[in-house]
């Protein structure tokens, strides 16, 4: 750490999204829960960054869809997890997925990440 710099929290935010039965990427409601979650970021403030994306792996134990959401702050999640355009973008998921969700500090002596923040220009 630089001499002087606050050390401020970041808040990775990770959900692994898993498809009930009968659903997959064929479904309407499907693209309709993608689009929108693509979207989230035109409309909440709160993310800092975002990256989601469709499993490209044929593997068992595979996922079929990730967000990885860069928050500053647990308040910034925790006011991200109330706005109305992620709500819709629940109920959406809800209905087809099961999920599991991740929140990490990585700036915690609980968290370990080698060179993701450098290579993402955050030092």
């Amino acid at each position: 750490m630089i001499k002087g710099a606050v050390k401020r929290n970041m808040i990775l935010h990770i959900v692994l999204f898993t498809f009930k039965k009968p659903y997959n990427w064929s479904s309407p409601v499907a693209l309709e829960a993608e689009e929108i979650t693509r979207n989230h970021p035109l409309h909440i403030s709160e993310i800092r960054g975002w990256v989601c994306g469709r499993n490209v792996a044929d593997r068992a134990v595979a996922a079929d869809f990730v967000v990885l959401g860069m928050f500053d702050s647990q308040q910034d999640v925790a006011a991200y997890l109330v706005h109305d355009n992620h709500q819709v973008g629940v109920e959406k998921w809800k209905a087809i997925a099961e999920w599991n969700v991740v929140d990490i500090d990585l700036n915690s002596d609980l968290s370990h990440a080698y060179g993701l923040l450098q290579s993402l220009g955050i030092k």
